[in-house]
């Protein structure tokens, strides 16, 4: 069966698939986003620093292919950014819950690490993200207390069992 090239010319099976500098670019711009993203920049920002990469004004923070090139008035907007960006997620391989612990985590531990400075000097408003960090860490990887939750009448005293399933109705059997 014969394939095409990105291009959209025919191409033999015994040919590889040819990369165009677009696509080399389109990877790198995904790569980048990625980098981006993690770091917690808005499409918008992410435009403007890639813009700027690719018109050589700033340093990129994945490193560029040989191959990729952009042309002289490059630009990218925020949509453009977004589309790159689900692309980008489409192709990732779908992490577990374990992975996203590990993730997350090291966000956290990297957000710590910046805030000790501020907390060593006793700013309080770095003392008060820090313990929101702390406590985000503390949810996430089940080191938190359990909280109790309790439903109230309008009285202000506890439901009991009969109100509760008078307020909610028949339960259907389910078979």
């Amino acid at each position: 069966m014969m394939k095409r090239q990105p291009d959209g010319t025919w191409r033999n099976t015994r040919r590889p698939i040819v990369a165009s500098p677009e696509i080399l670019r389109a990877r790198w711009v995904e790569a980048e986003i990625l980098r981006l993203k993690t770091m917690g920049l808005s499409f918008e920002d992410m435009a403007l620093q890639i813009t700027h990469v690719g018109r050589g004004k700033r340093p990129a923070m994945v490193t560029i292919s040989p191959g990729v090139t952009f042309p002289d008035d490059y630009s990218i907007t925020r949509q453009g950014c977004h589309k790159a960006f689900k692309k980008a997620i489409a192709r990732q391989p779908t992490l577990e819950l374990e992975e996203l612990r590990k993730l997350d985590n090291a966000r956290s531990e990297q957000m710590f690490l910046n805030l000790q400075p501020g907390i060593h000097k006793g700013s309080l408003r770095a003392i008060e993200v820090g313990i929101k960090v702390l406590d985000h860490s503390a949810r996430i990887n089940s080191h938190a207390a359990p909280q109790r939750h309790e439903l109230t009448a309008k009285d202000g005293k506890p439901l009991t069992l009969v109100q509760l399933l008078n307020a909610v109705g028949e339960i259907a059997d389910e078979e």
